[in-house]
């Protein structure tokens, strides 16, 4: 017999089947989630949707693959479909080491624990301020009236904008991902709303976050105008369209529990159980991409260098391997990990802004309006660009008051 040779000892290649699932043809979220629990049957899977990507579905492996910013990396073509890979990065978002935590750090110090004490009482007359002009009409859409205004008034008070209409920032930043041939056009248009604001605080900065802003220097040397636009995009997708995306999930499942409010108003760990839980149940991204660096194996199927991964968080927080009854909110089921607010070192700055922000707006609602009920046992969501789940509308009755 001849030599047997060190390579003859290596397993063989496992490439992943094909699909035709694309992500940017499903209309509704039901229709997601039915995609997805036929993909976790195999995992790991090629689509020529959208660009090519494969199609990653399974915790154990969406976990994997956050953990390892070096493999799959943010950076080399951004994390949305069609890849770009000559458009702007997106700060902190598409960035990968030592860039992305050093913008990171300037995201995080807008939503340290001393900032969010202090916001505290704003939150809570933005909340009765939004009431007000509904509760004497014993009717509301929850997401129009509430869910969607509320964070954007909030993460404006968190760094100091003052100066801006709240509703052009509504409108602008739920055109992010709709049209991805329109996404750097959104980008700078949405940061550029601030970008006068950051102007005047450069010769006139104030003791507030967005002069920290205006005058931060990353890489030793200070953001130029582009830089700053790009900059407050986060603010306005992470601070905004998350807290809306998950306040709608939190109200629409437990209000139809009314076993389940009167724990939630009071017991503070319960409430916030049942934040992560409807977190988890609806992420506001369904997913977000990496551009694989080197040959790599995932889920036991061989991916190529340059390839674009598709990282399915909805997937993956509805694993059955992970989470019993997973279609199910459960605020009382064992507490896992989840991704709905990302993983890794791309886990979102503004998680804990949109946790507190959840938090004072459903104990200020429930405590005002307590009897309020839905009108119907259906939420309508808005899909966007195979990435973004936003609810559009969540009707509610309750008795008028003043």
């Amino acid at each position: 017999m001849g030599e047997i040779m060190a390579d003859q000892l290596q397993p063989a290649k496992v490439f992943p089947p094909e699909t035709s699932k694309d992500p940017s043809a499903f209309v509704t979220t039901d229709e997601c989630y039915e995609a997805y629990n036929e993909l976790r049957n195999c995992p790991v899977q090629h689509a020529d949707a959208m660009g090519g990507f494969y199609w990653v579905t399974r915790y154990g492996d969406v976990a994997s693959a956050v953990r390892d910013g070096k493999t799959f990396s943010s950076a080399v073509k951004g994390v949305l479909l069609p890849a770009d890979p000559d458009a702007p990065r997106i700060f902190a978002l598409e960035q990968e080491a030592p860039e992305h935590m050093a913008a990171k750090r300037l995201y995080m110090e807008a939503f340290s624990p001393k900032r969010l004490v202090a916001l505290e009482p704003r939150l809570v007359t933005i909340a009765n301020d939004l009431i007000d002009k509904f509760a004497a009409k014993g009717e509301c859409d929850l997401i129009a009236d509430f869910a969607h205004p509320f964070p954007v008034l909030g993460v404006c008070s968190a760094i100091g904008v003052k100066h801006v209409s709240i509703e052009r920032i509504k409108t602008v930043s739920s055109e992010f991902g709709k049209s991805p041939e329109r996404r750097q056009e959104v980008i700078m248009e949405l940061g550029g709303l601030v970008l006068e604001e950051l102007i005047r605080r450069r010769a006139a900065p104030s003791d507030d976050y967005l002069s920290k802003i205006a005058n931060a220097e990353l890489n030793g040397r200070k953001l130029n105008d582009d830089e700053l636009a790009r900059f407050m995009v986060g603010f306005f997708t992470a601070g905004h369209e998350t807290t809306t995306s998950t306040l709608g999930s939190l109200l629409f499942h437990s209000l139809q529990r009314p076993d389940l409010i009167k724990r939630m108003l009071e017991d503070q760990a319960f409430l916030a159980a049942a934040i992560e839980e409807a977190t988890r149940l609806n992420p506001p991204f369904h997913a977000f991409h990496r551009t694989t660096t080197t040959e790599t194996e995932i889920g036991g199927m061989t991916v190529p260098q340059d390839a674009t991964v598709r990282l399915c968080y909805a997937s993956a927080n509805r694993d059955p391997e992970v989470y019993e009854r997973p279609d199910e909110f459960d605020p009382d089921r064992e507490a896992k990990p989840h991704f709905g607010f990302g993983g890794g070192r791309h886990f979102c700055a503004g998680a804990p802004l949109a946790r507190f922000e959840m938090a004072i707006a459903f104990r200020v609602l429930l405590l005002r309006l307590p009897d309020i009920r839905l009108s119907s046992d259906n939420m309508e969501y808005l899909y966007k660009d195979g990435v973004f789940a936003t609810p559009v509308s969540l009707e509610a009755k309750f008795t008028p008051s003043h």
